[in-house]
């Protein structure tokens, strides 16, 4: 799906890795929104009618391929504005994230915040890629 990238990177990564770098481009932010839109509008579709998940009645790969994508994009400016016209992707979104598995993983994440390695240009530090590796070996076990 061509749009996918566009949802992620574009404008979800955009805002939220570099929300307050004035470096950043903006050429084309207006084109990503829209391409999220229409994929909005493709999932708000499949949804609606009383569909529990993407695909039907049972939970599949492609609920939990999407979770993440829709929920990083929420924390957007343009998905703040958009979500409230998708209220299938909202319910959805609920059911999804009160299933036990992304309830543990969030509960297993660090407070949101900036990510300074990333608005800096520069890579993590071995000593963050550790506790990174070993906070993902407790949510594991």
């Amino acid at each position: 799906m061509p749009i996918l990238p566009y949802l992620i990177y574009h404008v979800s990564h955009e805002r939220n890795v570099f929300r307050n770098s004035a470096s950043r481009p903006t050429k084309g932010r207006g084109a990503c929104a829209a391409q999220s839109r229409n994929l909005l509008q493709v999932l708000e579709r499949e949804l609606s009618g009383g569909k529990a998940f993407l695909l039907g009645p049972q939970l599949t790969l492609a609920d939990f391929y999407m979770l993440p994508i829709i929920h990083a994009f929420g924390f957007t400016p343009e998905a703040q504005a958009m979500y409230p016209k998708f209220p299938s992707i909202c319910t959805w979104r609920e059911r999804m994230e009160a299933l036990p598995t992304p309830k543990r993983f969030r509960a297993a994440q660090p407070p949101r915040g900036p990510i300074e390695h990333a608005r800096n240009g520069l890579p993590p530090t071995a000593q963050n890629t550790e506790a990174l590796l070993a906070r993902a070996d407790e949510v594991i076990e």
